[in-house]
């Protein structure tokens, strides 16, 4: 279990990480994490309540949109402490701001799923992120060598972040497209920032962050899974609703077993880093969906007569099956398909295979919990038929 760190001064010159020194999480990047796990989870309680309304489309576009804002601002400190060791009394006060962006951002998070309203969310991350251009001016004075890049950093963080706030008065089909244009800006500053000299990441700690964040993510599946049982308990439907917590628990179990079998360290340090680092929302997304999903087939199944599995609507599965199709996929794509050259071919056919029998299963099978539990055994089938392919990072400190 990594230690607990206690910041030894209020103030300390920002030192540079070696790539390949050791380290792992801070005390206040656990915190940290922790902040940004209450916004996700708000982001999936307020997906199942738009998928109870039918507008499914409309709640998986809010959701990755808000869940774009939380990842990206996640993102952003992450690279900075990857790169620098700032664990000091200054830097503990511009997390507390930060968290308390967090804060404000997961209190936006039902009014910009359910109404594309972003206000709150936005000021939530210029909270956020204005400490961060801070320490990017801090990194600046301490790290010669990369000096116009930290500067860089911190402008890019604050014009886009004015930017952002110009966005809430525009109309909203215009708001929609402008969204889309400062996502593609917000991907281009870190290309732009390291153009010439780019900041050293520490790829095992950048590794350690994103597990971190998986599982704080998945996490919400959990809760799902404790708000399925709740209502079996209380309800009168306990033998489906029970299902649907096995289902979930299971399924959160199998995604994170093939997810720490992947070799993020060794990812995170070559050349396909950028597919890597960025892919991760492709990845992370969805499993917070499956939280969501999760809730709403509890929800569903609660409100039958009975234990009657034959009241389900014909398509109350597929988000759920959504989700996991989804992960594998993204999972294949970011950490499989980079290293196919090291791989034997079923290492690389098992994860899209196992995507497209997911597929079929919400296609073709008429009862929602049937189609359920044949997700749940295909994820077994990926989990039991694989060698772990890498070095995982449950390993990675």
């Amino acid at each position: 279990m990594d230690s607990v760190q206690i910041p030894h001064s209020l103030y300390r010159p920002v030192r540079a990480r070696h790539p390949a020194e050791s380290g792992g999480q801070s005390s206040l990047e656990l915190l940290f994490d922790l902040a940004f796990a209450a916004a996700s989870g708000f982001a999936a309680m307020r997906l199942t309540g738009l998928l109870h309304t039918g507008m499914w489309a409309q709640a998986v576009l809010g959701f990755a949109m808000v869940f774009f804002a939380i990842w990206w601002a996640w993102l952003n400190f992450s690279w900075f402490s990857s790169a620098y060791d700032t664990d000091d009394g200054l830097t503990w006060a511009l997390t507390t701001v930060q968290i308390l962006g967090a804060a404000a951002l997961a209190a936006g998070v039902p009014a910009a799923v359910a109404e594309h309203d972003f206000t709150v969310i936005t000021v939530g991350y210029a909270v956020m992120r204005l400490p961060l251009a801070a320490q990017w001016c801090r990194a600046a004075g301490a790290d010669p060598p990369r000096r116009a890049t930290c500067l860089k950093f911190a402008a890019g963080l604050v014009v886009l972040q004015a930017c952002w706030l110009g966005r809430l008065a525009l109309p909203e089909p215009w708001a929609l497209r402008v969204f889309a244009v400062l996502v593609v800006l917000e991907l281009a500053v870190p290309a732009w920032a390291q153009r010439g000299a780019p900041v050293r990441t520490h790829p095992a700690h950048l590794a350690g962050r994103y597990g971190r964040l998986t599982l704080t993510v998945a996490a919400q599946v959990i809760a799902a899974t404790v708000y399925a049982i709740q209502l079996g308990v209380t309800g009168s439907t306990p033998g489906a609703v029970i299902l649907v917590a096995v289902i979930s628990a299971v399924s959160t179990v199998c995604v994170l077993w093939l997810y720490y079998s992947l070799p993020h360290a060794r990812l995170a340090a070559g050349r396909f880093a950028p597919l890597w680092e960025y892919g991760h929302y492709a990845i992370v997304g969805p499993i917070g969906v499956l939280g969501g999903a999760a809730r709403y087939l509890a929800d569903r199944a609660s409100a039958l007569p009975g234990d009657d599995v034959a009241g389900l609507q014909r398509w109350d599965a597929f988000p759920l099956a959504l989700a996991v199709a989804a992960t594998l996929l993204a999972m294949w794509i970011v950490c499989i398909v980079p290293g196919w050259q090291e791989l034997s071919r079923w290492s690389l056919v098992r994860f899209p295979l196992g995507f497209a029998v997911v597929m079929l299963l919400a296609v073709a099978v008429p009862v929602p919990l049937a189609a359920a539990g044949g997700i749940v055994l295909t994820l077994l089938a990926v989990v039991a038929t694989g060698a772990v392919p890498g070095d995982g990072h449950h390993r990675d400190r």
